[in-house]
């Protein structure tokens, strides 16, 4: 089932699934997925599926806070990075949530972005 974004307030997002609003915190958003023209949010509670929506437009709408951009198809949650692959630009997730690769575009800019020295 897909559901609808609605809108942002602070730390929390809001969808609407089955004619109910849904409130999220954006905290709990481990990452998110851009495949065949849908955006899919990762999150604790579950995947939201929000279609026709663009990477570039849930990261301005979800902002930077906690979020950026390691691949072209996603944005990953800095707080659920647990460790760092080099050899395989692969990043590995906290709490088995999976791996996420590193396009090497994005490298840098995510080296910075986990303050790496």
């Amino acid at each position: 089932m897909t559901q609808k974004f609605v809108s942002r307030k602070n730390d929390m997002v809001f969808f609407q699934k089955y004619g109910r609003i849904i409130p999220l915190d954006i905290r709990d958003i481990i990452y998110v997925e851009h495949r065949s023209r849908t955006i899919f949010l990762h999150t604790k509670k579950g995947v939201f599926l929000i279609p026709y929506m663009s990477l570039c437009k849930i990261h301005e709408r979800l902002g930077n806070d906690f979020l950026f951009q390691c691949h072209k198809s996603y944005l990953v949650n800095r707080m659920y990075v647990e460790q760092f692959v080099c050899s395989k630009n692969v990043i590995i997730l906290k709490n088995y949530f999976g791996n996420i690769a590193v396009g090497r575009h994005y490298r840098k800019n995510f080296l910075e972005n986990m303050h790496y020295i």
